[in-house]
């Protein structure tokens, strides 16, 4: 059953602003953190970041056409192209000095570049750059098979974004197809009648993955996807949607199957994906219940959260790093704000 949203308060929801986005761009790209809103330049950069960054400035230009967003479209795409390795994988982490760093251990970037090429090929800001980013999306795509389950629903995200430009692209579909099974087998394998969920254990940027089982459903017309989507995220409502707000499962700990779950340390990411798979059960259902609960996500930023402390801030444009028990994180890194950024740009109101 879908938990029912309860009355919320009023909210006059922020207009985006690009300020802090900005603060932390340089023109070699996305800096990872700050330290309280000044960028960590000893951090440097990461391609996951930048891919991030890509997917929300393409969409804020559909809608905006703000010039000073086309520049940062081209610094974004410019570092992920940088990115690409000869064997067509990809770079993560850079340090400050442009160096990049060797021997990284598996990650999600080269599902995270999937999603952020795919989505310029749907909402390109010039028709130019198709060509060239469809040459780097087929280079890339040809790793889908062999990576990591959270990393396969950024890259189904991207796939279905691909189908919308090319939606005869056979290959493409059927990378989308082993995907999607590769995920579902990974669902039927860990889920039983009190966890309906694709590990054993809620961890990290939880509901990307019953956003992709949606998004696949919505792009394969398939009702067993819609199904194993419905289950997975009205799992994911039981365990995040408390006492009429959200609280997230904290990364100090997360939540294992059969054990306690972590309260704290609350991600700003955990609140955008939320929205984002609010956005695809709406899609895909047409259940206005859906629109009511992606508004209640949202305004986990804006104080909705279980110590009632707003992560947005109004003064510097940008979001606080997490939800800890003492309070916020104060620091305003990339990851955070973008979460807020996102997460706005795909509120339906």
């Amino acid at each position: 059953m879908i938990k029912k949203a309860v009355a919320k308060p009023a909210y006059n929801y922020p207009e985006i602003a690009l300020h802090h986005l900005q603060r932390l761009t340089d023109d070699t790209g996305l800096i990872q953190h700050a330290k309280y809103i000044i960028p960590a330049r000893e951090h440097g950069y990461c391609t996951d970041d930048n891919a991030r960054a890509l997917i929300f400035i393409t969409k804020y230009f559909k809608q905006y056409h703000d010039t000073e967003a086309l520049k940062l479209f081209e610094t974004y795409l410019s570092f992920l192209y940088h990115s690409i390795k000869p064997d067509k994988t990809v770079y993560n982490f850079m340090d400050y000095n442009r160096n990049w760093q060797n021997g990284e251990p598996k990650n999600d970037a080269l599902g995270r570049v999937i999603w952020a090429f795919g989505t310029v090929l749907a909402d390109c800001p010039d028709q130019d750059y198709i060509p060239m980013i469809k040459e780097f999306f087929n280079d890339i795509s040809n790793h889908i098979p062999s990576i990591p389950p959270r990393s396969k629903c950024y890259a189904i995200l991207g796939l279905a974004e691909y189908l919308k430009r090319f939606p005869q692209d056979s290959r493409a579909t059927a990378i989308l197809i082993n995907a999607v099974e590769t995920l579902k087998k990974h669902f039927n394998d860990s889920a039983s009648q009190d966890w309906q969920w694709f590990e054993a254990v809620l961890s990290y940027a939880n509901a990307i993955m019953p956003a992709a089982m949606y998004t696949a459903a919505i792009t394969l017309k398939n009702q067993t996807y819609l199904d194993i989507a419905r289950r997975s995220c009205d799992f994911m409502l039981k365990h995040t949607y408390i006492d009429g707000h959200f609280s997230f499962i904290g990364s100090n700990g997360w939540h294992t199957k059969g054990q306690n779950r972590a309260q704290f340390d609350q991600q700003p990411i955990e609140a955008a994906y939320t929205v984002i798979m609010l956005k695809k059960a709406y899609q895909a259902t047409n259940n206005d219940n859906y629109l009511e609960l992606q508004k209640k996500a949202f305004e986990w930023f804006l104080g909705e959260n279980d110590l009632h402390i707003p992560l947005y801030d109004e003064r510097t444009k940008g979001c606080r790093d997490g939800l800890c028990d003492h309070g916020a994180n104060l620091n305003q890194g990339a990851e955070s704000t973008l979460s807020f950024l996102l997460a706005r740009l795909l509120l339906i109101l």
